[in-house]
């Protein structure tokens, strides 16, 4: 059994691996289940509610540490109260910073203050946790909540299969698939002259010309693109999902480790045949100056603000909600920005999109806290899943965040001052699901000129790109457990060499080497479980 002093001993080192979307395990056989597992999941009934409270009793008080916008007012916040309301509980949220976020949680977990209930991804912490018997077994509790069988398959509950005993300690939040492109600022375009690209010399072309052609004309310092970076982890460095659009035209996803090699085969990441190529083309990137150079301590949301203050004029974005989470949020005029499919080598090649089963983390209940909190967390998790909770959640209170909003063409009808208001109220990351019946919140955005502009990028893109569709390949998580200090010397050797501070044969030599011969039981895990899983390719 694994030691609570790991865990606390990770966390000094940022060993947490912190993915919406993660990798997972060939599954055991399917505990007492939430849902078909080769099925979407049915719809949500609007009318099924929760399990009950006690009306007339008393709240029941829970604790939880969420993620949440900085620009939310947790104090009087209306959408609480009102599920407070709604369910006979008083909330009481911590919302740690979100650039310290997964070490915070790490830290109360490790030391015997875990909350009734956290958000946190399902990686190695997390299955430590389980293994110690710190997180709620909820396996056979789920049919209780018709919600969180409704709306979760059991696909995306295969993420929260920990160990060997095939149970589920974890309700996942549903996410719509994501398809990660990218942004581009079309008003520097059209100022130089320039077409958006399409493959990786257009891309070197057009950062060049942003970085030193004076886009902006008013002689400002600005970047060709900026990278993200996941900071608290031992993916530290050039590895995000928002950098995919770059990666995966050399078949490598960030995190996504089912993405199969060039010639189908499944490798780990440091080992996949264009993983040197990936390499020599960030460093280039850097060495010219083209890309912003802070990218390496990016830990938030600083890739869409730079991209908001002028200061890049290319970040990654999802396709599905580029317009509301990026152009919305930051007042942007959503004419001076187009969304763009992955880059590709070869403009023979078509652009693919890594398509797991996608989960945005997952909500963990204290195996500890009373039979009473644990219900109110489930109950709470139940309604965050219903039509009616969902809309709640993500979008407000009608009549004060919106006019109206309609549930099957995910469309809503709201004012300035209302988005606004809702802005500081509730929003997507403050939500417990971010998809329900498999869709967004929001398809487009929030007026119909922005729905428009997305079904003509959206639908472009989707037309002339791949998606490759594989399960959670959850033995990758033993890596970070088994070898440690070689993954964080893997990834230093990564850093230091888009910096310039050693040379490729270097960094070569360590991953051909020390790293290869160290995870070449879980490369067979891996290769096996793909063998007998392989991936989907369709356009």
């Amino acid at each position: 059994m694994l030691k609570r002093i790991l865990c606390l001993a990770l966390s000094v080192i940022m060993i947490m691996l912190f993915i919406t979307a993660c990798a997972s395990p060939e599954q055991p056989a399917a505990p007492a289940a939430p849902a078909d597992p080769a099925a979407p999941a049915a719809p949500a009934d609007p009318a099924a509610p929760a399990a009950p409270a006690d009306p007339g009793g008393e709240p029941v008080e829970i604790t939880a540490v969420i993620q949440v916008n900085p620009e939310i007012v947790l104090e009087n916040n209306p959408v609480i109260a009102e599920i407070e309301r709604r369910l006979n509980i008083k909330l009481n949220i911590e919302a740690p910073p979100l650039s310290g976020y997964g070490e915070r949680v790490q830290m109360l977990v490790a030391t015997g203050d875990m909350p009734d209930l956290v958000h946190y991804g399902a990686d190695i912490f997390a299955t430590q946790w389980a293994d110690e018997g710190l997180t709620l077994d909820v396996t056979d509790l789920i049919a209780n909540y018709p919600n969180l069988s409704s709306n979760i398959t059991m696909e995306q509950y295969g993420d929260c299969i920990f160990l060997p005993d095939g149970r589920i300690y974890g309700i996942p939040r549903p996410n719509s698939y994501d398809r990660w492109g990218f942004l581009i600022n079309k008003t520097w375009l059209d100022n130089l002259g320039l077409e958006a690209p399409r493959t990786i010399e257009e891309y070197i072309e057009v950062c060049r010309a942003f970085t030193n052609d004076d886009p902006t004309g008013t002689g400002a310092t600005t970047y060709g693109a900026t990278l993200h970076a996941q900071q608290g982890s031992l993916d530290s460095g050039i590895w995000h999902l928002m950098n995919d659009y770059l990666s995966m035209a050399f078949s490598i996803s960030s995190w996504h480790h089912g993405m199969p090699d060039k010639d189908g085969s499944a490798q780990l990441r440091p080992l996949k045949s264009e993983y040197s190529d990936y390499m020599q083309l960030v460093r280039q990137l850097y060495s010219e100056g083209i890309i912003d150079p802070e990218f390496i301590t990016h830990s938030a949301d600083e890739p869409q603000e730079k991209l908001a203050m002028q200061r890049v004029g290319i970040i990654g974005a999802s396709e599905t909600n580029y317009i509301p989470n990026i152009l919305e949020r930051y007042g942007l005029d959503i004419d001076d920005y187009m969304f763009m499919p992955p880059l590709v080598r070869s403009a023979s090649d078509d652009p693919m999109y890594a398509m797991p089963p996608s989960n945005w983390m997952a909500y963990y209940v204290n195996a500890n806290s009373s039979p009473e909190k644990q219900d109110a967390v489930l109950r709470l998790l139940d309604f965050a899943n219903s039509e009616e909770g969902f809309i709640l959640l993500q979008m407000g209170i009608q009549g004060t965040h919106f006019n109206s909003y309609d549930v099957q063409s995910r469309t809503i009808d709201r004012t300035e001052e209302q988005l606004e208001e809702r802005m500081k109220t509730t929003s997507n990351m403050i939500a417990m699901a971010n998809a329900l019946e498999g869709r967004p919140p929001l398809q487009g955005g929030s007026t119909p000129e922005a729905i428009a502009k997305w079904q003509v990028e959206a639908g472009f893109a989707d037309s002339v790109t791949t998606k490759v569709f594989f399960g959670f390949t959850k033995m990758m998580d033993k890596i970070g457990v088994e070898f440690p200090d070689e993954v964080q010397t893997l990834n230093s050797l990564e850093v230091r060499y888009v910096i310039g501070e050693v040379q490729l044969q270097e960094l070569l030599d360590y991953a051909q080497g020390t790293y290869k011969d160290l995870t070449a039981g879980i490369a067979a895990e891996l290769a096996a479980f793909m063998a007998a899983n392989p991936a989907r390719f369709v356009k």
